[in-house]
């Protein structure tokens, strides 16, 4: 499916990113509101300006346990005959200009370097040592640097040889290069609002860091998308599956298989009870987590009415429903919510 505009998101990537780096930035929002492909809008878009290269790394669907594992995907080794002196190998790569290091998925390196800086221990220091390197050399060849990460919660659990949290390492880096040197901006996307809510109660990063919420679209913005993707009863659709980018996708799948629009609205909202009911009958039997089902369902009763405070439903239970993809919860603005509208029905359908 083609990328649909979201031009107030744009606009404010843009705004972080076209000027001097000074925070660090993490983005965040519910599942399946479309934070990877407008991240990649924006970066395809701050490319064409010529003067702007970004290093983006995915790590979805990636298993990162270890140090050599992270190194696997932030870099891509340049074989054959390369030159050896760091400097050089970085002009040579950006002779290519940003088109191609995009397409590299990775940040180039030589094989010889890549050999010898990480047979070492401490592999973790010799990555960031290379990497601000890299970004100091993008800056003197006249490119504005931009370091994006994606679903990075991935590697919080990566230690390095000493046993410390790569990942605290990683943040102090990241202060280095916006806060203090001024020299790349650095970008942090996440679906994990657990993940968020450690961050941003993170002492490390206060007054060095900002959030950034990519939220489902309001009703406006959600009917312009509808009318691309061909759906004709508007405001049933809204009904269903409001501004989830995810779920308008769906539907679209749905009818290409020759479904209406009430019967495949119907039939997503079925699959979601059905896996609801499975939930609930699973914590009930004592299959899943360690949590009473009795205060499980006062909490989905609460949020059945639409945001909450998070503070009215107990840390552990909050907690458990987020990882499992029950509810989102915004520890910036301090509210819980279902993950989708789909949700939303869901539970009232199966608590009324």
């Amino acid at each position: 499916m083609p990328f649909f505009n979201r031009e107030e998101d744009i606009r404010r990537l843009k705004a972080v990113l076209s000027g001097e780096p000074n925070l660090v930035y993490f983005v965040y929002g519910p599942i399946n509101s479309g934070k990877t492909a407008l991240l990649m809008k924006v970066a395809e878009d701050l490319e064409e300006s010529g003067n702007v290269i970004v290093f983006y790394i995915n790590f979805r669907g990636r298993n990162v346990e270890t140090i050599d594992d992270l190194i696997r995907v932030l870099f891509r080794v340049k074989r054959g005959k390369v030159s050896e002196d760091t400097k050089e190998f970085i002009r040579e790569v950006l002779k290519g200009g940003a088109k191609i290091l995009h397409k590299l998925k990775g940040i180039p390196i030589p094989e010889n370097m890549f050999d010898l800086l990480f047979r070492r221990a401490d592999k973790v220091e010799d990555i960031f040592a290379y990497l601000e390197e890299y970004f100091e050399e993008v800056r003197e060849e006249g490119y504005q640097p931009v370091f994006i990460l994606d679903e990075m919660q991935t590697i919080k659990g990566v230690i390095n040889a000493t046993g410390r949290m790569v990942i605290e390492r990683l943040f102090n880096f990241m202060i280095r290069l916006t806060k203090e040197k001024h020299l790349c901006h650095s970008l942090c996307a996440t679906s994990d609002c657990l993940f968020i809510e450690d961050v941003y109660s993170n002492a490390r990063l206060e007054g060095r860091a900002e959030y950034i919420l990519i939220d489902d679209l309001e009703k406006n913005k959600a009917f312009e998308i509808y009318e691309a993707f061909g759906f004709e009863d508007k405001l049933l659709v809204w009904d269903y599956i409001g501004g989830k980018i995810g779920d308008m996708v769906r539907l679209f799948e749905k009818k290409k298989q020759g479904y209406n629009e009430r019967e495949a609205l119907e039939g997503l909202l079925e699959d979601t009870i059905n896996k609801l009911r499975d939930f609930l009958e699973a914590i009930e039997e004592g299959e899943k987590g360690k949590v009473d089902i009795k205060e499980v369902k006062e909490a989905l009763v609460q949020v059945s009415h639409g945001e909450i405070f998070s503070g009215k439903i107990r840390r552990k239970v909050r907690h458990f429903l987020v990882e499992e993809n029950i509810l989102f919860y915004n520890p910036v603005r301090g509210i819980v919510r279902p993950q989708s509208k789909l949700l939303y029905k869901a539970i009232v359908e199966l608590l009324k």
